[in-house]
């Protein structure tokens, strides 16, 4: 809090009696005692030195707005006070009042344009709030050292990748390496770009340092863990990260039983039943029962494309098409619920709020409402889980079933659906699985699995992809679904009328 300029401050030689007081229980960490003592110097009247201290202790002691209050007040005697200014920003955005933030950071760079901590902060709040191209011209600068540091470079190239600009991105993330080559996080960061670019190979190589930087499976068993070479008899595959993750690792079984190994699963509590149907043959534990499980060796799930070297998309059969899953799908649809009239079209419009891009992945269920109004006709079914779904209730047209207890019940109402409608979360993974037509609408920086561009998948044959043009704007997104829609599921009277 403090820059080295401003903590080599020193008060005149005839500083009060209450200032030097109030500045010796600063330094000792009195800090109420401080901000009541420094309000009380005579020089907490015109010096900005001394009322920017007074915020400083009343930031310290977990009072911000009594702290942005201060700051604001050494403004007011020096409107280029660097230090206020950079922690009144800062305090702005602890406080959740971005508008302050942004203005604030803006007046920091147009008096101090060589602020380094300004430019590195005001760049990650405006790749927050979606604007990227500012952010990438707020960080730029700070790169033309001969070494910046990992964090500009990380944050660059990820608001490069946002943008589409890959190559930079991916310079970025190679330029910060160079430092430190075993900077897991980096690799991992730079993993999302190269599955961008298609370089699975190089990228699910990267996507093995994800295990070294806190990303790996939430339970792990006390047993060797198989890296490389042939599968043993008894592999325990063991779920991560997301359940849309998990499932599309799912077509990975089949090539280790061809292998002449053992799968034994071990996933989410939500997602173990799903998939004891979709696998009957192999053993599916929740993450409780790992240490019931008898195996030769573990590996996560998500690194089999890498560990198995068949890290492209179509080196191996989607779930909907291969032998391994007939037997179960075929159960599943056997078991279809009644959903009322056709055509029946599923809806599910956010993923989990806990997701780090969430943000900008989910949207309101107001955002579906234009097309749910122009189709009357179809059947609406939520698919929503979560706190978003206490949105389904106020829209009168969309059936909204009891709450699923897990992945099963999801997937019984999909698979008698004929259509599923939803953003990218894990309901998309499902649908995909059980290959029921679904239509993902995608944010303009879109998750790696769904590649920059196309309006196909090669994880899901039977999924189309809707893509935003601008970060945030769902509306064109739902108008071109309403057009395929027209087109797809024509309305009774456009059937008559052929």
């Amino acid at each position: 809090m403090m820059d080295e300029d401003e903590s080599d401050w020193q008060p005149a030689a005839d500083a009060s009696p209450t200032l030097l007081s109030g500045l010796d229980a600063l330094a000792g960490g009195h800090l109420d005692a401080a901000a009541t003592t420094l309000a009380r110097a005579p020089e907490a009247n015109h010096d900005p030195h001394v009322v920017y201290r007074i915020g400083v202790a009343q930031s310290l002691s977990g009072n911000p707005n009594a702290a942005i209050a201060s700051w604001r007040r050494t403004l007011r005697l020096d409107a280029a006070f660097a230090p206020a200014l950079y922690d009144l920003a800062l305090a702005y955005m602890t406080t959740g009042d971005i508008p302050q933030a942004t203005l604030t950071f803006s007046r920091l760079i147009d008096f101090f344009p060589d602020h380094a901590e300004g430019r590195f902060n005001f760049g990650n709040l405006l790749f927050r709030i979606g604007r990227t191209e500012d952010a990438v011209a707020m960080y730029a600068p700070l790169t033309d050292s001969p070494d910046p540091p990992r964090g500009i470079l990380v944050n660059l190239g990820r608001a490069l990748r946002r943008l589409g600009r890959l190559t930079e991105a991916d310079a970025c993330y190679r330029r910060a390496l160079l430092s430190d080559p075993n900077d897991h996080f980096t690799h991992w960061n730079r993993a999302h770009v190269l599955f961008l670019m298609e370089r699975w190979t190089e990228g699910f190589a990267a996507w093995e340092h994800r295990l070294h930087a806190g990303m790996g499976p939430p339970e792990t068993p006390n047993l060797p863990e198989w890296t490389t070479g042939d599968p043993p008899s008894r592999l325990l595959l063991i779920g991560e990260q997301g359940h849309g993750d998990a499932l599309q690792c799912l077509r990975y079984v089949s090539p280790l039983i061809t292998r002449r190994a053992s799968p034994i699963l071990a996933l989410h509590p939500a997602l173990a039943p799903l998939v004891r149907v979709l696998l009957p043959e192999i053993s599916v534990f929740a993450f409780s029962e790992i240490s019931q499980i008898t195996a030769d060796a573990w590996a996560p799930l998500f690194s089999l494309p890498h560990r198995l070297a068949l890290p492209a998309p179509d080196a191996v059969p989607e779930p909907a098409t291969q032998d391994t899953f007939a037997t179960g799908l075929g159960t599943l649809r056997a078991a279809a619920p009644d959903l009322g009239l056709r055509p029946r079209v599923g809806l599910a419009w956010a993923g989990n709020p806990k997701h780090d891009n969430d943000h900008w992945r989910s949207m309101a269920l107001d955002n579906l409402s234009p097309l749910i109004a122009a189709r009357p006709d179809i059947s609406w079914i939520s698919l929503q889980v979560g706190a978003a779904a206490a949105q389904a209730p106020l829209c009168p047209t969309l059936q909204n079933l009891p709450p699923p207890a897990d992945f099963l019940e999801t997937a019984h109402t999909i698979v008698a659906l004929d259509l599923v409608i939803t953003v990218d979360t894990a309901v998309a993974h499902v649908a995909g699985c059980l290959g029921i037509p679904t239509w993902i609408m995608l944010a303009a920086e879109p998750d790696w699995r769904w590649g920059p561009t196309d309006t196909t998948t090669p994880w899901y044959a039977s999924a189309r992809l809707f893509r935003q043009a601008t970060l945030g704007d769902w509306a064109p997104v739902v108008a071109t679904i309403g057009t395929a829609l027209a087109c797809s599921l024509p309305t009774p009277d456009a059937e008559k009328s052929l």
